[in-house]
């Protein structure tokens, strides 16, 4: 049987879906705004840079340091 019933637009499943929204090619009303320039780098760049430096030394010169002792130094020492 045939119904010649109107639908209600909360009864269709199609037009709650997002999927079928459509997109409008018409500009968007908000105006754009210009983007800022990053800021120059400051001193905490430069501690920053500093440290990882002295990490980097530091652990070079640890390396050296264990290397003098040869490969297993606690082999001959009995516990």
């Amino acid at each position: 049987m045939i119904s010649f019933k109107k639908k209600k637009k909360s009864d269709d499943p199609a037009s709650t879906t997002p999927a079928m929204e459509t997109v409008s090619s018409a500009p968007s009303e908000a105006p754009i705004k210009p983007r800022k320039p990053k800021p120059a780098p400051d001193i905490y760049t430069l501690l920053l840079g500093l440290s990882v430096a002295a990490l980097i030394i530091a652990t070079v010169i640890l390396y050296l340091n264990l290397n003098s002792y040869g490969v297993n130094p606690l082999a001959g020492i009995k516990t």
